[in-house]
């Protein structure tokens, strides 16, 4: 009798729980936020560019970032 009543609670504690996922992972339809929002956002990763020069004979680099249009590093590295 005593295992029949465990096992009757572990399912229902089972199904409880698989019930309550149900609601967590409710599907929501894209273009519904869209039309409600009116702003689309689009996330992008800065573009980095390697700049180079000989620089009394010696070789220098520093990146730019062309997404900002501005530098990276404060000053040339030596390379």
């Amino acid at each position: 009798m005593k295992k029949i009543f465990t096992l009757i609670i572990c399912i229902a504690v089972t199904l409880s729980l698989f019930s309550l996922n149900a609601y967590a992972y409710e599907t929501v339809n894209s273009s519904d936020l869209i039309a409600q929002s009116g702003e689309i956002s689009i996330f992008a990763a800065d573009v980095i560019v390697l700049k180079t020069r000989i620089y009394n004979g010696r070789y220098q680099y520093r990146r730019w970032n062309e997404t900002k249009k501005r530098w990276v590093d404060p000053y040339w590295i030596y390379g």
